[in-house]
Formats: C-alpha cells, structure tokens, sequence
C-alpha cells in the first residue's frame, strides 16, 4: 500500500479514536476535504504532514477546529414527536408522582448537536402546569463546541422551527432576521457543556438523571463502543428514570441492565425493577445490538486516546462481507448469510444495505422485530431506499401494524414519484422487485385495507 493510500486510512482511524465515530465510505471525501482545510489553516504542505501531526499530538486545540467541520449537526424541533407525547403523558406524571418533596427533575439530552431537541424538551415541560414552581434543568451535551456556541444563542432557522405548532411558535419564539429566536426563560433552563461520549469518565453535574435522551448516536458508534456508552448511560440513569433512544436503535444484546417498556407508539428503556405495568415486547423500532453503530466525532486536545478499536470501514472489505451475505442469502443459506451480514456490519456499521441484507436475513429466519429493526436501521442512514421501505410496511402489516404499515406504503409511493428513490444494489441478484413492482405492491396494499378514521 503506498502513503498516499494510506493516509486516509489513518485520517479516519484518528478520527475513530478520539470520538468513536465510523468513518463510512461516503464520509470519507468529505473527510479528506476537511482535513485538507485545516491542514492549509496550520500552514502544512499537504494532508500526510497534517495526520503526522496529529498522530504526534503536535497541533494543540486542533481538534475542536476539526470536529465542527464532520459531525452531522442539522436537526429539527418535535423530531419523532411521539417522544415529546410520551413525556407529557407518561414520563413527567409518573416522575412528578414520585418526586413531589424535593420538587426537583434533571434531564439530560446527549449529542444535542445545535441545540433543537434540549429546547423541545424545555417547551414540553414549561407547558405542563404540574411542573410550576418546580426545580427542573437539562443539561446539553455535545463533543462539537461550535454547535455548542450556536445553541447557547438560541437562534434557528425557519427550517428547524417549522415543526412547532403554532400556538407554541407564538409562545416561545421571536422572529429574527431569516430565522426565529428562542425564548429567553426557556433557554435559561437549559445548561451547555461539551462532552465527549467517547471518553469515560464523564464528568457530569448532579447525576443521576431522572430523563435521558440519547437519539440518533449508538448509530454512529461500533458494538464494542456501543456497549459501552449502554453501560455508562444505565449508571446515570436514576433508578426509575426513562431513557429513550432514536427510532432505529435498541440496547438489545448491549446492556441487560435496562429494558424496553412500551408506551403505546414508541419506547423507552428504563432500570428492570422500575418497569410500569405496561406489555413488553421487543421495539420493533429498534435494530438489533450488531446493527446499531457509532456517534459523531468530537475529541479533546491533550485527552488520552481512546484504545484503537477496529479499522474504518473500507469499501474492498466491506464490500467483500456484502457480496457474500448476498450469495448465501440467494442459495437459501441463511446461517452463512447471517455470519457474513454480522461481518459487513462490525466493518461498515453505517451501511445502509448492510443493515437492509441483516433485515432480509432476519426475515428469512423468521424473526420480524429484529427485522423491522434492521429495516429502520436502513432508512435511518437513506430514507430513499424505496424497496426497503416496502419491506417494511409488508413487515408491519405481518405483525398487526395496520395503520403504521399504512403510513409507510404512502412514504413509498411518495419517495418514487419525487424521483429521489434509489435500488438496492444487489436488487438483481436476489431477485427483489423492480420500481414498477414495489409502486404496485404500495398501491394494491392501500387499495385493500380501507383508511381508518382520523
């Protein structure tokens, strides 16, 4: 391998090290252009002499330039609004039950990017009446402080703000220039700070939390990272507290020391012997353990670096896992199928067909949660994957999700007509219906199952 050839590779192992984030295949030009940025703002000649240096620990606050310029921080308020109904009807009544002496509640939103979700929490709360008079704070964390800094002022785009209902816009925001402006009492309630979940011990104020949410990071982290961050987050979690991760994530196989409750259309996890008396069953909007993956990069100068763990995720190797999963699955080899999945996964944990070949094996084995799970997973990482969306609705009318199946066949629909949708890659070789095909699926599913009443 030449130098050229390697110093990629040994960008995006750094990159892994210091904050746990996967670098995947279409991460990595981006990545090459950031570092070839900050490698010109260090007056260095070219992009090997700026990994030397890092390798070296000779660019000192280098990292805090970098992160900023790699972590995904766009978000939106009320994302995956069935949480925020979760903690006005279940989480707060049953924490205020149990909390009316000390008056006090303390939430915790990790990986909070710019800020949208914190302050969605903050509305949520400053709208229930119970909550007067009470001690309630969250803190905010995230590894990228310029995403920090743009939180702490409150200010968002038309974009991020569209979500909120009306009455609430009114409320809580004012307009300014091209965007809107947090309310200054809401923002008050919610404390900043940088951390890096890829570094342990996390020096936390006033733990344990009573909420938790953590949504939309075990995607970007490896299982070993994964199980981790589990463990470390069932510590800070007080005994009857709620922690509740993004749509497509799950702690299964990860951790035993919390346990998935169900709330009516979405889960949350909490300590086993707190669990409400509510049915459990596993979330099928969570994928399994080994599908789930690492979190945005975020290190911190003169830090100890985290153990190197495996390498990026390369597309030779990867690809070599996909093609055999590929040719198992089209032999009927489901068990040879499954190895060769778990393998393009612990190498390329954001691979949306990786995941989307783990729900086909899932299937085919017979087990539907986890399959949901691996299907979520996919849209998560490529929501325009128009085939596997309709895998997914098939499989939520399987399991009695009528109108959730609903929903998505009209996603399916939606997403070819907008000419966005994109084929699985190995759609030939196992046979997987066409364009033409899956829009009549969509359409026929909808035909013959008549919409409820709204």
């Amino acid at each position: 391998m030449t130098a050229a050839e390697e110093t990629p590779r040994r960008f995006a192992r750094l990159v892994e090290e210091a904050s746990g984030n996967v670098v995947s295949p279409s991460h990595l030009p981006a990545l090459l252009d950031a570092g070839l940025l900050r490698a010109r703002a260090r007056g260095l000649p070219d992009l090997a002499a700026y990994v030397d240096a890092l390798e070296q620990g000779a660019l000192v606050d280098e990292w805090r330039h970098l992160l900023p310029l790699v972590t995904v921080k766009e978000s939106f308020f009320f994302r995956t609004p069935e949480h925020f109904r979760a903690v006005r009807e279940v989480v707060v009544p049953a924490l205020t039950a149990r909390r009316s002496d000390s008056r006090t509640l303390r939430i915790w939103s990790a990986g909070c990017a710019r800020g949208e979700e914190p302050a969605t929490l903050a509305i949520v709360l400053a709208e229930m009446g119970e909550l007067l008079g009470w001690d309630w704070r969250i803190l905010a964390t995230d590894v990228d402080e310029e995403a920090l800094a743009a939180a702490r002022c409150g200010r968002y785009r038309e974009r991020a703000v569209a979500p909120v209902p009306e009455p609430l816009r009114r409320r809580y925001f004012r307009p300014r220039d091209d965007g809107f402006e947090l309310d200054a009492a809401i923002l008050s309630r919610i404390d900043y700070r940088a951390l890096n979940l890829a570094r342990e011990p996390w020096l936390l104020p006033e733990p344990p939390y009573d909420l938790i949410f953590i949504r939309n990071v075990l995607i970007y982290f490896r299982p070993e990272s994964q199980r981790r961050l589990a463990r470390g987050m069932a510590r800070v979690l007080a005994a009857d507290g709620f922690l509740f991760l993004g749509a497509c994530e799950t702690l299964w196989q990860l951790t035993d020391q919390l346990a998935p409750v169900d709330l009516g259309d979405c889960f949350c996890y909490r300590h086993p012997q707190r669990q409400p008396d509510r049915r459990r069953r596993t979330p099928a909007a969570a994928p399994p353990a080994q599908a789930s993956t690492p979190p945005p990069p975020h290190p911190r100068p003169g830090a100890e670096p985290a153990p190197a763990g495996p390498p990026p995720s390369w597309p030779s190797r990867a690809e070599e896992a996909l093609a055999a999963a590929v040719r198992a699955l089209a032999a009927g080899e489901v068990a040879a199928a499954r190895e060769a999945v778990r393998a393009a996964l612990a190498t390329a944990p954001t691979d949306a067909a990786a995941h989307t070949l783990e729900g086909l094996v899932n299937e085919a084995a017979g087990d539907g949660p986890a399959a949901l799970a691996a299907y979520r997973a996919a849209l998560f990482l490529d929501p325009h994957l128009f085939q596997v969306r309709l895998f997914l609705a098939e499989c939520l009318r399987r399991h009695g999700a009528e109108e959730r199946a609903q929903a998505e066949y009209r996603i399916v629909l939606r997403t070819i007509d907008s000419g966005r949708g994109r084929a699985l890659p190995f759609a030939d070789a196992l046979s997987l219906p066409d364009t033409a095909a899956v829009r009549g699926r969509a359409a026929a599913a909808l035909r013959s199952t008549p919409l409820s009443p709204r």
